[in-house]
């Protein structure tokens, strides 16, 4: 059973959500690490990864850096939920504190958007390791978006 609650914002229009799942398909490491979007909504992102040997760390737990990763991810697309069909959006930077070993069987990471201006956003995301239903806050994160004109071509930039 979920003890954390789950966010109370509005339902996302179809083709934003749709927009922002192909995005996160895209993204090699997550689909390399079998990460899920498993909610979004206005302002709002959780990603969802099973543990693996993938995502470990010597002493048996999630990889800091996986957890960061997790949480810019997340920060990433609630932020892209609040911008038009053509922005994007690109991580300026993010603070990290972790406040216990992602030990667990599953590592959830929840974001939303604390403020989202003409070009930069700035989110917060809570990190969760889920051991057996037991739910431990693990990391906590303060993300800086900048808002950039959507490249047509799809090329690098």
């Amino acid at each position: 059973m979920v003890t954390v609650p789950v966010s109370h914002a509005a339902a996302l229009d179809d083709a934003v959500a749709a927009k922002i799942r192909a995005s996160f398909d895209k993204q090699g490491v997550m689909t390399h690490w079998n990460a899920q979007l498993s909610h979004l909504a206005d302002g709002f992102c959780e990603i969802s990864l099973p543990f693996s040997d993938k995502v470990n760390q010597q002493h048996g737990f999630f990889h800091g850096g996986v957890i960061g990763a997790i949480a810019d991810s997340a920060g990433g697309y609630a932020g892209y939920t609040r911008i038009s069909s053509d922005q994007e959006l690109v991580t300026a930077e993010y603070k990290l504190n972790i406040l216990a070993p992602g030990k667990g069987d599953t590592l959830v990471g929840r974001a939303q958007v604390v403020k989202a201006g003409r070009t930069l956003i700035v989110t917060t995301a809570e990190l969760f390791a889920v051991d057996n239903g037991k739910w431990t806050l693990c990391a906590l994160m303060q993300q800086t978006l900048f808002v950039l004109a959507a490249n047509p071509s799809g090329a690098a930039r």
